[in-house]
């Protein structure tokens, strides 16, 4: 449950970052803020696996876990630099972090309205 509200609060960080642009560095800490949440929680993932779910699940995961760490890496990368000098490097951040959100709504509104069992 704290896994799902934390992917939520990360998710949701980086959005909001783009509305906090006229505070100065507050979006570019918001947005490295919800790239390390996303990152924390796919490193956990990685490292801990449960043996119990299957070989086919941990597979899945793996593959999920490493999906999120390949888009917000650079999202953390990119706002960290942007703190200094090259303040449209937020812009390109937060573009691959809104990219991956829409990815995960996309395959939460298929899951849930459109594949059937």
């Amino acid at each position: 449950m704290i896994h799902g509200f934390c992917f939520v609060l990360g998710v949701v960080l980086g959005l909001v970052a783009a509305l906090l642009r006229r505070y100065g560095r507050a979006s570019g800490i918001t947005l490295a803020g919800a790239a390390c949440v996303l990152l924390i929680l796919a490193a956990a993932g990685l490292v801990h696996t449960d043996a119990r779910e299957g070989l086919a699940t941990l597979e899945a995961n793996r593959r999920q876990y490493l999906f999120v760490l390949a888009c917000e890496l650079p999202v953390l990368v990119l706002a960290l630099v942007s703190f200094e000098r090259f303040k449209k490097l937020f812009w390109l951040g937060w573009g691959i972090h809104a990219a991956f959100t829409s990815c995960v709504v996309a395959v939460v509104i298929w899951l849930e309205f459109f594949w059937h069992w």
